[in-house]
């Protein structure tokens, strides 16, 4: 089984994102999504960055906050969700040592 990695161009991302290019370059000046390549004719975009900014749009939109802000917040939920998963499994090796 061969494993494929999608790489998406700028126009390619803004048409799946559905974004426009200004606000494209706003999130990655932001550090929201991180671009492959030095300048925006080369840039390449994985699906999981595809994933961010159209969450981070979702953010942007509904909770009405400036860019700064929308990182921040998906910084906070990422780190929410890792703070998450290690609590379940320290929870789970703790249960080893508990009596029933």
């Amino acid at each position: 089984m061969s494993s494929q990695i999608l790489q998406l161009d700028i126009h390619e991302f803004c048409l799946c994102a559905e974004l426009p290019q200004a606000v494209l370059l706003e999130i990655v000046e932001h550090g929201i999504v991180e671009p492959c390549g030095a300048s925006p004719a080369q840039w390449r975009f994985s699906s999981h960055a595809l994933s961010v900014a159209k969450r981070a749009l979702r953010l942007q939109v509904e909770l009405q906050l400036e860019w700064a802000g929308v990182a921040l917040a998906l910084q906070l939920l990422d780190e929410l969700e890792h703070l998450r998963a290690e609590n379940s499994h320290l929870r789970r090796r703790l249960s080893r040592f508990e009596q029933p």
